[in-house]
Formats: structure tokens, sequence, C-alpha cells
């Protein structure tokens, strides 16, 4: 009996004995000492006994602990023995040190960090400023990191990577708090974070961490683990403390994105990739001059373009590992997307890859863009810098147009390559469409895009490009286009003859069929309506300022502005004669008579003189030209409704 008390009292003083080390001064019941079990990827916690961790339900057995002395480096205790650490700042000694893992300060009811999803260890490599048997001091109580993708490496600048939440175990506030995270090899210096002025004594705050990331990480063409540091001081009662945490977290490769916002895609879209600006300027360059003038411009661009995508041999090939319309069900799916350079490269992609190139080579010439989202699908459609009220007039099918942005835009289905763009411009309207009435459409300009998510231009140069042939790119457009102006044109040109046949052909139903010549850049057959029509009245106010706007375009200003001057002579208060009348003045260097006659269109039609403001001898001379080149070619032709 006497035997069994002996070696009671001799267990009970080897399991007290890292109380008595610490000196407290204070009893500690069993259940109150904590030790060490294993959890999460790599991290401890320490628990009661009596419980049970890890998978087994054993009970983990301790690490040898170290000892350390202020000064020296630390040394391993003897088995049985606590491991002490005497602080420096003049803090109670003989406090217990976890062994082996980072040191973090707790108060009482220490919660110790909680792991993230997924693959990460923490590192011995953390200076102890203060430790306890329970929790004190300011700690990390959960951390979780975000998913991070190289593409909008410049959108974590104000964007979290991590969020973390911060326990003040002390019975005092803590204050002049700094938090920083650094990530190797991919940040230059750490970033730090926003954090408030003060923790109350037993609060909790969240705070977000950002990264300020190199464009290294656009090197990373498959996903890499890497080690991320953080590191926060903190002051209470006076004293400072440091700690420093180092996890091992995931970067994803530079073609991966989410489909959970569909503007993410914009960052893929470098309109200022050489490779790209070599496309399409080269393109734009072959066509200049060759189709009609009074066409859009954008639409001749965008018609040029495409059919030059389909002559360089692009294909549209599904991506049958990660194919966009499963991938943009599932919101947190990483789908792989190709950057214009890529794709010019591979001469292939899926809807999303040729959306982001067409998008890209617009773009790079200064026509708008959006993303068009249709169920399981992505196209696009770019600006035709016309309001929708211009576009309804103009468009013989304004219903194959979309509205949006107090613009009109037209859809383009991209990958009906080889098929030319007129059937991808009425496959892309049937879409949206379709959507539309299902409320199933999205719509998400570019430049509105790019305000969160900026593009990113991958590193390394392009191979050289094999354009399509001059001769071999004009044919192609030229056809595409006369099909584009025979469809615009003959259905108004048969509804305007068949009035005739009912009404005659008066000095209004003739302009009006000149007008519709004239807007597709059949000059000839305009001049001849125009003609016919002041033969008809020849003070028809309208003929006389169309025929002048065919006088214009070719350059003979001076027969331009008599007819002009006829015209104003009759409506001295009409907004478009006027216009015509500065115009032309402007181009013959009469500024006195441009400026006169503009200050009164401004009195008369704000709205149309807004749009003409290169004419407004106030605004700056480089504002001036840059409007003056645009603007020129746009003509404003009168038909009497």
């Amino acid at each position: 009996m006497k035997s069994r008390i002996i070696a009671v009292m001799v267990a009970v003083s080897f399991f007290m004995l890292p109380v008595l080390a610490a000196g407290a001064g204070k009893a500690y019941k069993e259940s109150e000492i904590p030790r060490l079990e294993k959890f999460g990827g790599g991290g401890e916690k320490l628990e009661k006994p009596g419980k049970t961790g890890g998978t087994s339900g054993e009970k983990e057995p301790l690490e040898k602990p170290k000892l350390t002395k202020p000064g020296k480096e630390p040394v391993q205790a003897e088995e049985g023995q606590t491991a002490v650490t005497e602080e420096t700042q003049g803090t109670e000694t003989g406090k217990l040190v976890k062994p082996g893992k980072d040191a973090f300060s707790s108060a009482e009811g220490e919660k110790l960090q909680k792991p993230r999803k997924g693959d990460f260890e923490k590192s011995n490599q953390v200076e102890v400023k203060e430790v306890a048997i329970k929790g004190e001091g300011l700690e990390i109580s959960s951390l979780e990191y975000y998913d991070i993708f190289p593409v909008f490496y410049k959108y974590y600048d104000q964007h979290p990577v991590a969020k973390a939440v911060l326990h003040n175990y002390e019975k005092a506030p803590v204050t002049d708090m700094r938090m920083s995270l650094f990530i190797h090899q991919y940040m230059d210096v750490p970033k730090e974070c926003k954090l408030p002025p003060e923790i109350e004594a037993g609060v909790e705050t969240e705070v977000e961490l950002n990264a300020l990331f190199n464009n290294k990480v656009l090197e990373i063409t498959e996903g890499t683990k890497v080690a991320a540091e953080i590191t926060y001081e903190y002051t209470i009662r006076g004293k400072k403390y440091t700690k420093q945490y180092t996890e091992t977290i995931r970067i994803f490769d530079r073609n991966a994105t989410t489909w959970d916002d569909n503007r993410k895609a914009a960052s893929f879209v470098t309109a200022k990739d050489p490779s790209v600006l070599r496309f399409s300027k080269n393109i734009v360059g072959m066509i200049k001059d060759k189709g009609s003038k009074s066409v859009n411009g954008n639409i001749l661009t965008a018609m040029a373009l495409y059919e030059a995508i389909s002559l360089y041999g692009m294909s549209y090939v599904i991506d049958p590992t990660t194919p966009y319309a499963e991938y943009s069900e599932n919101k947190q799916a990483v789908d792989f997307l190709q950057f214009p350079r890529q794709t010019l490269e591979y001469r292939a992609g899926d809807c999303d890859d040729l959306s982001i190139l067409y998008s890209a080579l617009l773009e790079s010439i200064g026509v708008e863009t959006a993303f068009v989202t249709i169920p399981g699908h992505i196209l696009m459609a770019f600006s035709l810098d016309m309001t929708p009220v211009e576009a309804r007039k103009d468009f013989s099918k304004p219903e194959d147009l979309i509205y949006r942005e107090q613009m009109a835009w037209l859809p383009v289905e991209v990958t009906m390559l080889g098929e030319g763009f007129l059937k991808a411009w009425q496959t892309g309207a049937k879409e949206w469409r379709e959507a539309v009435s299902k409320k199933k459409e999205g719509f998400y300009p570019m430049q509105s895009a790019w305000q969160i998510y900026e593009p990113v231009g991958i590193p390394g140069t392009s191979g050289s490009l094999e354009l399509p042939g001059h001769d071999q790119l004009v044919n192609v457009y030229l056809t595409e286009l006369i099909k584009y102006i025979d469809q615009e044109i003959y259905p108004k040109v048969a509804s305007i003859q068949e009035q005739m046949k009912k009404s005659g052909e008066t000095a209004k139903l003739i302009n009006k069929l000149g007008v519709v010549y004239a807007r597709y850049g059949l000059t000839d057959k305009a001049e001849k309506e125009f003609s016919k029509a002041l033969a008809k009245n020849d003070s028809y106010v309208p003929a006389l300022m169309n025929l002048g706007n065919i006088y214009y375009l070719t350059d003979d200003m001076e027969t331009a502005l008599k007819y002009y001057d006829r015209a104003a002579k009759r409506q001295p208060d009409n907004a478009k004669v006027l216009l015509c009348v500065a115009r032309v003045n402007h181009e013959l260097e009469n500024y006195g008579s441009a400026r006169r006659s503009y200050n009164k269109l401004r009195a008369v039609n704000p709205e149309l003189a807004g749009q003409y403001a290169y004419l407004d001898m106030r605004v700056d001379e480089a504002t001036r030209a840059s409007d003056a080149k645009k603007m020129k070619k746009m003509m404003v032709w009168d038909e009497e409704e």
C-alpha cells in the first residue's frame, strides 16, 4: 500500500512539473493542463487531457522541447524537463513554449489558428516574443486564403488574397498594430494591410490581406506552391511584440480563371499586345479606302478583321477538358483561357478564346467591345458609335442590334469562322434575342470591366505572323461588303418605289431615295436623285443640303458651300444646315464664318453641336484636331419625314 502511495506521489510530481517550473504560484487542476495535439496540414493545437486527437483517438507523444536562454541558441531539454524562456523585455520568465512549432502568444481561453482548406504547413522559423500556457497578447485565431490567379495580379493590390481574424486575449487594448503579407519570389516588398487603430480587450476583428505581386507571376505555366509570410507587430501596455507565420499556399497557372464573375475574362483581352497590334494594324491598312465611306466605319473594320481571322486559318475547337458550357455553370471550377497572342499562335480556340481575340483586335484600333453571355455560351459585340435612335433609323433590321449603355451594339458569333461576317452577325443577333426572351442574357462592356480586371500582358516575344495576302483579303472583304449593302439597301429602295407608285414621284420621295443610296456610298446614284428632286422643286432644302454633302465628300468645298448657303437662306435656323455651313467654312479656313454658324447651332440644338465639338474654337487644339479627323467623314443627311 505504501509503495502505491509513493508511486502516485511521483507521478503527480512529474505531471505538475511544468506548473512548478512556470512559477505561477497557482494550483492547476489536471484538466486545465494542455497537451500537444496534431491537426490539419502539420499545425498544432493545445488540448486538455481526456480528449482524444487525430484520426486514431490515441494521444500523440510530446515532442522533446528546447530550453532557450537569453542571447543563446536553444538547447535540447532532457527527458522529463519543461522548456522555459526568459523574456528580454522584463516580463515574467518560465512560461511554457509550445515545442517545435510557432510560439503563439496566448491568454485564457486560447484559440489556435485553424487551417484553411487545401495544403499548407506552418514554418518553424518564428521568433518567440511572448508565450504562455494560455493565450496572451494578439493572436490570429483563423486564417483563410483565397484562390490566387496570376492574370489578376493587379487586382490583388486592392482586393484580398487572404482573410485573418485577430483576437485580443489580453485585458488591455492592443494598439500600434502593423500587419503585412509577403510571398517570396512573386512580391518585391511586403504589402501592409489596413488595421483598426486598436482592438479592445477580449475582442476579435477581421482583417483582409492584399498582395502587390510583380509580373513574375505571369511566368507560371503550371500551378505551384509558394511560401507566404504574415508578419504583425502590436503594442500592449507600452511593450511591443512581433510575430511571423509562414504558410504554404497555391498559385494557379497564368491561364487559369473562374466564371463567378464574367467580367474576369476582360483581363485576357490584351489590346496592346504586339502580336494583336501587328495583326489589326496591318489588316486595317489593307482595306483602307476600299469600302464605302458612308457605311458605318466600325462595321467596315469589324468585317475586315473577321474575314482576316478566317483567312488566317483560325479554327473553332471546343476544349474537351474545360468546356465553357459546363464551367460557366460551375462558378468555382477553374477554366483555362488563352491570351490573344496564344490563340494567334495556336490558330485555334473555343468560344471564349475567339471572343477574347476578336475583342482585343477591335479594341486595339479604338472600337469598343463587350462580352455577351447566353446560357452555356459566350460571344461578343462591338459598338457602332450610334445612339439607339440613330441605329433604328439607319438599319433595315434594327432588331439585329443590341441596345445597351445608351448605344447600339452589333453582336457577333465569332465561332462561325469561314461562313462570313454577315452570317456571324445574324447568328449572334438570334442568340441574343432568344436569351433576352428567357431573361438569361448578360452584357459586359470591356471598358467597364477593365476598371476592375485590368488587362495584363504575358512575358516573352511572339513568333512571326503569316498575315493573309492583300489581294485575297480585299476580294473577300469587298464581296461581303456588297452583300451587306444589298441586304440593307434593296428593301428600303423597294419600299420607296412602292410609295412612288401610289403617291407619284414627289421631291420628298425622290430625296428620300437619294439618302438611301448616299448612306451606303452609292454617291453617283444619290447625286442623280438629289438633282432630280431639285428639278421638281429648286428650293427644296433637304435636297439642297444633301447635294452639298455629295460635293463635301468629294472635297469640292466651294461647290458644297454654294448649296449650303442656298439652303440657309431658305431655313436660317435649320440645325442640320447650320452644321453643314460651319463644317464647310472650317474646311475652307473661314474660321469667323464657321464660329458664327456653330454658335448659332449651339443655341438652336446643343446636343447636335456637342457631337461636333471640334468646331468650337474654345476647345484646345489637340482635342479639336482629334475630333475633326474622326468626324470629318460622318455625314448628316436630311430626309423629310
